[in-house]
């Protein structure tokens, strides 16, 4: 079973649906953690809800984390990040990063600190038509979004 962490930036929607395609696609992770910054910290109860909705609706029943960092500290990014991958490195199982909703500092801190974990997938769901930004994953035209695996194209779906 894998870990998926998600970054939490200022499009909810954004990481709930690439939750979601992971999901689908097979994803059945043990444990969730969302990372986000102070200033988005609001959405962390709806997004929880969402996770944990979705995951209820595949039959399983993941562990939902949230962690939240200062606003554009990059320092407490860094050592936030290293600590979590440096925690789950110790498990088994494989990494799922969902960097399609991330801000620059923590997107560049978890890839930076996740280079030497068992990282599977680094994901960025690209969303084609921007007059859809805030719908459910399955109220977008299938074709207007791109999900994207940083780790290798036979991944991409």
């Amino acid at each position: 079973m894998s870990v998926h962490i998600a970054l939490l930036g200022r499009t909810p929607w954004a990481l709930v649906n690439t939750y979601y395609a992971s999901v689908m696609g097979g994803e059945r992770p043990r444990e969730v953690y969302i990372v986000t910054e102070r200033r988005y910290s609001h959405n962390l109860p709806k997004i929880t809800e969402a996770v944990k909705e979705i995951s209820n609706a595949y039959g399983f029943s993941p562990e939902v984390g949230t962690l939240v960092i200062p606003d554009d500290d990059f320092r407490e990014a860094d050592r936030v990040l290293k600590n979590l991958f440096s925690e789950l490195k110790e498990e088994d199982g494989d990494i799922v990063l969902n960097m399609t909703s991330g801000r620059k500092a923590l997107v560049a801190a978890a890839i930076i600190h996740s280079r030497e974990s068992k990282v599977k997938e680094i994901l960025y769901m690209a969303l084609l038509d921007v007059q859809f930004p805030n719908r459910p994953y399955m109220m977008l035209p299938k074709h207007m979004q791109v999900l994207k695996n940083f780790l290798g194209e036979e991944n991409d779906r």
